[in-house]
């Protein structure tokens, strides 16, 4: 969006009078209104189901996109523009929420990670679009991008159609046979005789069947005291959303045409290649999180990522010092692309201190994208019961956008007054953000790593979304994570007789003596 605002013919066809108050109220509708559609969610997802609410989402998102692209005023862009975010609050919501029911524990961050990258692949796709579309001069140079998106949307919901309901949902409305079928495609063999299937649908069912019993008003459960700490929960939820804004990434990419200025580029057409690089790099860089954030402990990810991003924060803030980068107000931007229809990719003489900037900005949307893009979503959908989660993560993903609101909507006024300062800011938000992860985020994942002979093999053993309440029903900081407890009394049996057995084949004489 943040290219297409800055097209001349946008200004031009929408009768734009105020650029500057009308990008930044463009910007924040879609946030604020998905703020509105993710706290809706949670209720939502419960009465239609996690599919059932997706495609929702899905088609009236398509309407919204429609009203955007056909726009030829204001009005109707806002209302295409807030259809579209509270379509995009539900799926943000109700996309992790399905994925963390369906795939199997040891692949649920690895699930969320692809969701993630999917996610930053359309926003490259869109900056390069925006950018190849800086050849018309006509109002093909923004509807064309706009219009693009309905391609992946369409194919989207097709898809949907095709996917399989969340079991855990299944059994909360009582359709135990239907999830018990949908339990054995997406886990065993495909018939319902399977141990693992069986088991697991024990496991989910006492689970769901307890909460049922006991807990009669989810959002009230959801701030009561008790064993099961969910405020505490929820205040974890809410911090990762909060952090993954604070890391300063989404300020970065949505103002980046603006740093891009300040930082030496002159002309927007530098400045969109420029922000087309910044989706590639973090697109790039979601990769290695999708094959190795289940092999990744969440804690040390999170504090690592959160310290480089800081890192990266003061050698941006050392070299704005040094070249006295100066924010101008958006105001110029939109005067300087309106005085420019076309213009070349170049950056002329470019300074040592430049440089070093745009490295280090790239570093830490690399850094953003292998750690904290994915884990923001990833952690919260680990934390809670069945009961509470369709309403916990509503609540939690309503946080993201309100935090993503809130620093979107204070930036120009920050950029402007405080100039290359706001590096000092985040930088300071995000070794905060290390300490509070070290001392108060239990860890939800466990990789078990063992040598065998030259190579490493790798034994992953997550959480089951059951167990969480294990680790939160006990004092976590003394809580040993690679500690794995039995989900029902069967797999509990079957522990033991293994158990038996190697001490049978530990002592094997002990036996042999006991016959003779």
């Amino acid at each position: 969006m943040t290219g297409v605002l800055i097209m001349p013919t946008f200004v031009e066809t929408l009768h734009i009078t105020q650029a500057p108050e009308v990008y930044t109220i463009i910007i924040t509708t879609m946030m604020a209104t998905a703020f509105v559609g993710a706290l809706l969610s949670g209720p939502l997802a419960d009465s239609l189901g996690r599919r059932g609410l997706a495609i929702f989402a899905t088609v009236m998102c398509i309407v919204g996109d429609l009203l955007m692209v056909a726009a030829d005023s204001l009005p109707k862009f806002y209302a295409g523009r807030a259809i579209t975010g509270i379509c995009i609050g539900m799926l943000s919501m109700v996309l992790p929420l399905y994925l963390t029911e369906v795939v199997p524990t040891s692949f649920r961050g690895r699930a969320i990670a692809w969701h993630q990258f999917c996610i930053v692949l359309g926003i490259s796709v869109a900056f390069w679009v925006s950018y190849a579309c800086t050849i018309y001069t006509d109002t093909r140079a923004w509807r064309i991008p706009l219009g693009v998106q309905l391609i992946p949307t369409l194919l989207f919901l097709l898809l949907l159609i095709k996917m399989p309901q969340s079991p855990r949902y299944l059994i909360q409305k009582h359709r135990d046979t239907e999830a018990l079928h949908m339990l054995a495609l997406v886990r065993g063999d495909g018939t319902i005789e399977c141990n693992t299937v069986r088991m697991e649908f024990a496991e989910i069912e006492q689970t769901i069947r307890f909460e049922q019993k006991h807990m009669r008003n989810a959002y009230a459960y959801l701030f009561r005291r008790g064993r099961d700490k969910n405020p505490q929960r929820l205040l974890l939820g809410v911090a990762v959303q909060a952090f993954q804004q604070l890391t300063g990434a989404n300020i970065l990419m949505l103002y980046a045409p603006l740093i891009f200025r300040a930082s030496g580029v002159e002309n927007h057409i530098t400045s969109l290649f420029a922000n087309a690089v910044s989706g590639l790099v973090i697109m790039v860089f979601t990769i290695p999180a999708v094959f190795l954030i289940d092999r990744w402990s969440r804690r040390k990810t999170m504090i690592i990522g959160a310290l480089v991003c800081g890192s990266c924060m003061i050698v941006m803030t050392i070299c704005s010092a040094i070249a006295n980068f100066r924010f101008s107000d958006i105001e110029s931007l939109y005067l300087t692309a309106s005085t420019t229809q076309s213009g070349d990719l170049s950056l002329d003489h470019p300074k040592a201190t430049s440089v070093i900037f745009f490295i280090m900005f790239y570093v830490f949307l690399a850094c953003y994208g292998c750690t904290w893009g994915p884990l923001g979503w990833i952690y919260p959908c680990e934390l809670y019961s069945q009961g509470v989660r369709s309403k916990a993560l509503g609540i939690t993903t309503a946080s993201n956008w309100f935090f993503n609101f809130g620093v979107v909507q204070l930036a120009p006024v920050i950029f402007s007054n405080i100039q290359w300062k706001v590096y000092i800011i985040y930088c300071v938000f995000c070794i905060t953000m290390a300490l509070v992860v070290y001392a108060y985020f239990p860890e939800t994942q466990v990789h078990l790593k063992c040598s065998v002979w030259m190579t490493m093999t790798y034994v992953i053993q997550g959480k089951s979304l059951e167990e969480m309440d294990l680790l939160f029903s006990s004092n976590f900081k003394s809580y040993d994570p690679t500690l794995h407890h039995p989900r029902t009394a069967a797999e509990a049996l079957a522990a033991l007789e293994d158990k038996r057995a190697q001490q049978i084949d530990s002592f094997a004489f002990t036996d042999a003596a006991g016959q003779q």
